[in-house]
């Protein structure tokens, strides 16, 4: 079992990279500098670290972290109601809103790296312990065991929190289906972390069951010491925030350490059993303290208390509060209560019943797919505040949910969609259109703030609207945003202004006391500095951030100025702890540094899994280092501890870049899995691809599907019509210094024309297995393609052939013309590589010659390889871009080896297309389909029947409008014609009554 009792420094490396990953992720958590502060010197500290465990193990000689006063909502009174709607306008008495507050901690490296090792030790039996049906932070354990060379900690959150909503509006559904009348009750618990006593981790009861269900003896000695500890250094949590907090603290386990997430879980686990064991109960879950439950409805109902004490153990009471029986539970000394406001009960009949939860169903679904947009086109309408007011006031929402507060939640997570999708625009678009466009976002955004005067509820918003407005180089926007947060909580007399009290779990606090004040004071302060510092962007000078920031940033009682917030961003970006991930960052475009590809190796080779990942991301480093590459080219073992390694994608960009050149290795799918495996901690068994000869490989998963053959299942094929002005190619073509890409356009207008291509091929790929997109050639500019890529490889269910802008040499004046492929397979895998277009078409070459800086194609090389073609289970593709429809040796080099030529087109002189594709098509015997330019449009897919009418498959004309056209080419009886093999039915694609002798035109001669 791992760690041993003494952990080595391998151990603690791998722990505190899992630590560094889940505090990254922690919502509205601070402390991010110290983890920076802590890697910078990370071989001193770990050796320091292996030093104090050895003398005292455990928790107790170490220091648990910050302990924080954070605001959590406006209080409102008991019986306080006001159901007008203000708009602009206020409350008298909301001068001065009192505020509840929660205590919560950052906890220090080591105690994190401490708590990781706990859970390594004993979380795997800890969390058998919980229902299946609990769903919020549950630890990624395999076998009964957290994985210590796993990134993750804790299993991904959003597919788990879909499954809390999703799973009981589907046992709902089909109990309504069999006719049966059903209860939907949903709640969650007030204060919950605040309310647990942990005590019971030590109890006789939680011990038996640990013994029960480990899967080898349970070390009990080992346990009750690194527990009683850990439950010590809860205690010293406590007191820090009983002290600064002003007010009495006796349970409650610390909101922000990794270990209290499954303290807290566990806490309820008797609650589980008890729901779950009530006969009639259809289905239950549980997201950390929310709890829905479906059950059968029986006799008439007496109304919400009643239904609830049927099926939760609750004690009597006489002032109106729902307490749980904690000790029917065996959780003596908590005091889990159900917040009133929260709880709904639903009573569901017939078709009514059966039509609310579709609604609540569809519209959660909705906001989910939204996030699955490329871009979203309400933000880039500047139409995202519209979430944030109907967050505000639940009447104006159309949103239908089971509960008011789900109601919120899900307005809020559609408005994060906005940001999201409007951060992800500004990072594309060229700098005065992002800010132009930011501006107007938090123009209409910040009135709605000021509208709704609700700071704490919109502070999250307010935050990140911040570093976008840093990240766009909006500094009038981002200095009013600071203005108003000054204004409100900028000290601690604004503060108490603006809130006159403090509540902590209904108590109020003596106002007199001034540390709840300083503490609340320094969170926000600290919060604020750390949004500033994780957006502001690198190519700022001192000078330049004091201009736009004049006087910096208040922080606690003094100012945080230009160069500490530049000292900040540094720190935290050589930790990989940014907004944004080492590769989108701007200072990834400088030149690739020297690397001490030995720092920290000494002391984790000792460990044989890490030395082996170490020397694999080696290989991929080094890689970097020859592509000149930077982003990545940095001591494999700091890569190792990037809490967003490069993605599939990014890795198979680098490590297939050359096979062009050099030809596909034999293995060379086996050593990318490798290098993935080894980068993001995965344990993909299955590569994406296999290697025919060093020019063909097959890549199962594209187009694969168990019906090949039958009509429905025909791989679809879809051309984009994506308009491209003549100005975009000038402006890439054109040299300039220090850039590999030209100038690019990167305009809205285009990215709105790019998404809209994006989002018609979704929803013509939806639902078929075997797709692949077409975009002209010279269509992308290259800043975008990484976005467009894994936007494609996680949502867009279809593989891409795509024409990026030129890429301009470093050194002398030549361009290169390449499509790439990217060709998703399961788990996010990918496999992507260029064609490069050897020779300029004639007019493409007199227009690059006659630049005012003169550039043209590099010599062809004079033994080139044959080019690159994709096997299948349904036939071969390969790519001719353009003008290669023309060039002899081109073609004749694709013949017998291809039955598709996909084909990136800019081409003006549409009228050619005729005889270009039916001599191609001819030669080839093959389907020709070609996406040109929609400023030119024609997008046109050929096929070389007998019958002339049929050749063609489909055809789009639709100048300067951004399209697609598809169709599901008759593959499966061409690939039988090819090889002789009797043709599958496929009455879709054959003319009646003819075979596939009849159906196509003759081989020709020289077929292979």
């Amino acid at each position: 079992m791992r760690p041993a009792a003494t952990p080595t420094i391998a151990d603690l490396f791998l722990a505190f990279r899992q630590a560094k990953t889940a505090l990254y992720f922690e919502r509205r958590g601070v402390g991010l500098h110290e983890l920076a502060e802590y890697e910078k010197n990370l071989p001193n500290k770990l050796r320091e670290l292996k030093q104090t465990v050895e003398r005292q193990p455990w928790f107790d000689n170490l220091p648990t972290g910050e302990t924080w006063v954070v605001p959590k909502r406006f209080r409102q009174s008991l019986g306080e109601g006001d159901d007008i709607v203000r708009i602009g306008t206020q409350h008298d008495s909301d001068l001065e809103r009192p505020i509840d507050i929660q205590i919560r901690v950052s906890p220090s490296p080591a105690f994190a790296i401490m708590e990781v090792l706990y859970l390594w030790r004993f979380g795997g039996a800890l969390d058998a312990l919980l229902s299946k049906q609990v769903l919020g932070y549950r630890l990624d354990v395999r076998e009964q065991r957290v994985v210590p060379h796993r990134r993750w900690l804790f299993e991904y959150w959003p597919r788990r929190y879909q499954q809390f909503r999703t799973a009981p509006l589907d046992a709902a559904k089909e109990a309504l289906g069999r006719g049966e009348q059903v209860l939907v009750i949903s709640g969650d618990f007030a204060s919950f972390y605040d309310t647990v006593e942990p005590d019971f981790m030590m109890s006789d009861a939680i011990i038996a069951e640990l013994e029960a269900v480990s899967a080898e003896q349970f070390d009990v000695d080992g346990y009750k010491q690194a527990t009683s500890s850990l439950l010590r250094a809860y205690g010293r949590f406590r007191a820090e925030g009983a002290r600064r907090a002003g007010t009495a603290i006796d349970t409650g386990v610390p909101i922000g350490a990794l270990t209290s997430r499954l303290v807290a879980n566990l806490a309820l686990a008797p609650l589980d059993r008890h729901v779950e064991a009530i006969p009639g109960v259809l289905c239950y879950r549980r997201y950390v303290d929310d709890v829905v439950i479906v059950a059968q409805a029986r006799g008439p109902l007496q109304g919400t208390s009643e239904v609830l004490k049927e099926f939760l153990p609750l004690r009597d009471s006489t002032d109106n509060v729902l307490r749980v029986d904690v000790d029917l539970l065996g959780r003596a000394g908590s005091d889990f209560q159900l917040q009133q406001k929260k709880i709904r009960v639903h009573h569901l009949a017939d078709v009514p019943g059966m039509d609310f939860v579709e609604a609540v169903a569809s519209d959660f679904s909705k906001a989910v797919s939204e996030r699955r947009a490329f871009v979203d086109s309400a933000t880039v309408a500047g139409d995202g505040a519209s979430h944030l007011v109907r967050a505000g006031e639940p009447a104006g929402s159309p949103l239908r949910v089971l509960r008011d507060a789900d109601r919120a939640r899900l307005e809020r997570y559609a408005l994060s969609t906005s940001l999201r999708s409007l951060e992800r625009v500004s990072s594309l678009i060229n700098r005065q259109e992002a800010r132009e466009l930011v501006r107007h976002s938090l123009e209409h955004v910040g009135r709605v703030l000021d509208a709704e005067d609700n700071w704490l509820d919109d502070l999250d918003v307010s935050l990140r609207l911040l570093k976008l407005a840093v990240v766009a180089g909006d500094w009038d926007s981002a200095k009013e945003l600071n203005a108003r947060m000054d204004g409100i909580w900028g000290s601690i007399e604004s503060l108490r202004a603006k809130t006159g009290s403090l509540y902590y779990r209904g108590r109020e606090i003596d106002p007199r006391k001034p540390r709840p004040w300083t503490w609340l004071r320094n969170y926000l302060h600290e919060r604020r500095v750390e949004a500033v510092s994780s957006a502001l962007p690198f190519g700022l000078d001192v000078g330049q951030v004091e201009s736009r920031l004049p006087g910096g940033l208040l922080l606690r009682t003094g100012r945080v100025g230009a160069t500490s917030l530049r000292r900040r961003a540094a720190l935290l970006a050589s930790a990989d702890l940014r907004a944004r991930d080492r590769e989108d960052d701007a200072q990834s475009n400088g030149p690739t540094p020297g690397i001490n590809h030995e720092w920290l190796r000494p002391e984790l080779d000792v460990d044989e899994e890490v030395r082996i990942r170490l020397d694999v991301i080696d290989e991929f480093v080094k890689r970097c280092e020859a592509l000149k590459d930077s982003p990545w080219a940095i001591p494999p073992a700091r890569l190792f501890l990037s809490i967003r390694p490069p993605s599939y994608f990014d890795i198979a960009r680098r490590w297939l870049y050359r096979v062009e050149r050099e030809g596909f290795a034999e293995d060379i799918f086996e050593k990318l899995l490798c290098v993935v495996n080894a980068v993001r901690g995965t344990k993909y068994v299955d590569p994406v691809g296999s290697v025919v000869d060093s020019s063909t490989v097959s890549i199962e998963s594209f187009w694969s599907d168990e019906s090949f053959g039958k009509s429905t299942a025909e791989p679809r094929i879809i051309l984009g019509n994506l308009v491209v002005e003549d100005t975009a190619w000038q402006a890439a073509a054109t040299r300039v210094a220090s850039s590999a890409v030209g100038k690019p356009i990167l305009t809205l207008a285009r990215l709105k024309g790019l998404a809209k291509v994006l989002e018609k091929a979704s929803r013509v790929a939806h639902g078929h297995t075997s797709a692949v997109l077409v975009l002209p050639e010279l269509s992308v500019p290259r800043a975008w393609f990484r976005t467009l890529s894994n936007h494609v490889v996680r949502f867009g269910r279809f593989g891409m052939v795509v024409g990026l802008e030129y890429s301009h040499d470093p050194v002398q004046p030549f361009v290169r013309n390449q499509v790439f492929a990217v060709l998703p397979g399961p788990f996010s895998s990918v496999a992507t590589w260029p064609w490069t277009k050897g020779l300029p078409a004639n007019e493409e070459g007199i227009r690059l010659a006659h630049l005012p800086t003169p550039v043209t194609f590099p010599p062809a090389a004079k033994s080139s390889r044959p080019r690159t073609v994709v096997k299948s289970p349904w036939g071969a593709l390969s790519v001719l871009i353009c003008s290669e429809l023309i060039e002899a040796r081109r073609v004749a080099d694709l013949l017998g080896r291809v039955d598709v030529v996909l084909c990136p087109a800019w081409n003006q002189d549409t009228s050619s297309y005729d005889h270009l594709i039916q001599s191609a098509g001819f030669q080839l015997h093959s389907i020709i389909a070609i996406a040109n330019n929609g400023h030119y449009s024609d997008c046109r897919a050929w096929a070389p029947r007998a019958v002339r009418w049929q050749r063609d498959l489909c055809r789009l004309i639709e100048r300067d409008v951004d399209d697609v056209v598809h169709v599901d080419i008759p593959l499966s009886s061409l690939v039988a014609f090819h090889t002789g093999a009797p043709p599958a039915a496929s009455p879709a694609t054959a003319p009646s009554g003819k075979g596939a002798a009849q159906e196509w035109r003759p081989l020709p001669p020289d077929w292979p």
